[in-house]
């Protein structure tokens, strides 16, 4: 068994008997994802030795959520969030949200039978930060948190799922390659 599984399986033990806050095994990272790093490293192509990347998988266990950040990534307004529907050991987009700042928060208000994703909006020209929800069209999550059909919401319920103070893991190259 690798190294990095055993502590996240530890936790989640322990979130089930009780002994352990449920919050804490939630908010670990999901165990690397060889089709995830896969889908990611073909994405970045030339980018791999300066992109970053913070995954957290949704509680359903349906949909991936992965902000990149690095100079290929990121602007003034924020950096690039994806949103990938597992399937299996592949992802399928449904989603790119082109500037979004952490914290990501999954939220309980619905559009078209998925959850709102909650993001920071700043920079960019923005000169007060807030957090827009981004609502999904019944094919996929709209692009820009600054114009409609996000909204500005404050104080909406919803889970954490990418904290702002994450520094991301490295996307390196596959070590077949050089």
């Amino acid at each position: 068994m690798p190294d990095r599984l055993l502590p996240m399986m530890i936790a989640a033990a322990l979130a089930l008997s009780g002994s352990f806050p449920a919050a804490a095994a939630a908010q670990a990272p999901p165990p690397e994802d060889p089709g995830l790093i896969a889908y990611l490293r073909q994405r970045a192509l030339g980018a791999l030795d300066t992109t970053r990347y913070t995954a957290a998988l949704t509680p359903d266990g349906r949909t991936m959520l992965v902000y990149l950040t690095g100079p290929s990534w990121c602007g003034s307004g924020g950096c690039r969030l994806l949103v990938l529907d597992r399937a299996g050991g592949t992802y399928r987009s449904v989603g790119e949200i082109s500037v979004a700042r952490a914290p990501i928060r999954l939220l309980e208000r619905q559009s078209h039978g998925r959850r709102d994703l909650g993001v920071q909006v700043a920079g960019g020209g923005i000169t007060e930060a807030y957090e827009a929800a981004v609502p999904f069209d019944g094919r996929r999550y709209a692009r820009n948190p600054t114009v409609a059909p996000a909204v500005r919401i404050e104080d909406a319920p919803g889970e954490t799922l990418i904290r702002a103070d994450e520094p991301g893991r490295p996307l390196v190259p596959s070590p077949d390659k050089p």
